[in-house]
């Protein structure tokens, strides 16, 4: 009798244990995460902008607004086939306005398929091809361009960045902002593609959601390594156009990217767990804020 008492309690721990597991298990089932990608920019809104102007002057600037959208997300792999994502799914708006308390903009994507992979690219802003083509290929677009980065005169076109900054020069009665917004206008086309080579082998699987750490180099943009491309930030008119100098501005904001680093063994993800950790910060900081 008290042999069958034990094989009793032994067969029914066994099955909570298996019941256990299988709980496990269903949490995790959902849309995995193929790689996230971290946006750390090198400012973050308020923070001083040291600029030249066209009389070769430095000016100081407070950073108001700085935001971008990419699109036409590709990975390549080691045998140089190109995978390109869905705007549907991945096309994103960088902004600052949302970033943490390091500046980074985190961005997770998926679809992404097994395999290694050796560098990502992406557009920023909107291609013509994608921008003339089907409407319903551009849903997740049009509403990112909702969110400020449409033109006034034509909400129908995209404004691919907004960089916009206040002066702190008081010896001027009118001191010169800041205010670039690029897009495409006229024969000026401002979109261009970034393009970043992995400093290792990204090997995506079901058991990993890997990270890449993007350095965003902000002042590069008026200041970049190539100092024939450097940018008086008065020299460009608030909404581009078809100078060479608008040329230079759209070529330098695509140059202030490198991937830092990977983690490349971080353990996988999902995109529902994602949305529940957001959802639980608005809940949070709407529940502190209720105190205050």
């Amino acid at each position: 009798m008290n042999f069958l008492k034990l094989y009793l309690v032994v067969v029914c721990t066994a099955a909570l244990i298996i019941s256990c597991s299988q709980n496990e298990i269903s949490t995790k089932e959902g849309t995995q995460v193929s790689a996230t990608l971290k946006f750390q920019h090198s400012l973050g809104l308020g923070d001083l902008l040291e600029l030249t102007d066209t009389k070769s002057q430095k000016q100081s600037l407070t950073l108001d607004k700085f935001k971008y959208l990419i699109s036409e997300v590709q990975f390549t792999t080691n045998d140089n086939e190109n995978i390109t994502l869905s705007n549907n799914d991945a096309a994103q708006l960088i902004d600052l306005d949302f970033a943490d308390e390091s500046n980074t903009v985190t961005v997770h994507l998926t679809d992404v398929p097994v395999g290694d992979y050796k560098s990502v690219s992406f557009g920023i802003g909107v291609s013509q091809e994608v921008a003339n083509g089907s409407t319903e290929e551009q849903t997740k677009l049009m509403d990112l361009a909702e969110q400020d980065m449409q033109w006034a005169w034509n909400p129908n076109a995209y404004v691919f960045s907004k960089i916009e900054a206040s002066n702190l020069n008081t010896e001027s009665t009118v001191p010169t902002d800041l205010q670039v917004h690029i897009g495409n206008k006229g024969s000026f086309v401002g979109y261009r593609t970034v393009t970043m080579v992995f400093p290792e082998t990204l090997s995506l699987d079901s058991k990993v959601s890997p990270s890449l750490h993007i350095t965003v180099a902000i002042e590069k943009i008026f200041a970049p390594e190539n100092p024939s491309k450097s940018v008086a930030f008065d020299a460009i008119g608030a909404h581009g156009g078809s100078s060479d100098v608008t040329s230079n501005f759209a070529d330098n904001f695509a140059s202030i990217f490198q991937v830092h680093h990977i983690h490349p063994t971080e353990k996988a993800i999902y995109l529902e767990d994602v949305a529940e950790g957001l959802n639980a910060n608005e809940d949070s900081s709407s529940h502190t804020h209720s105190h205050e």
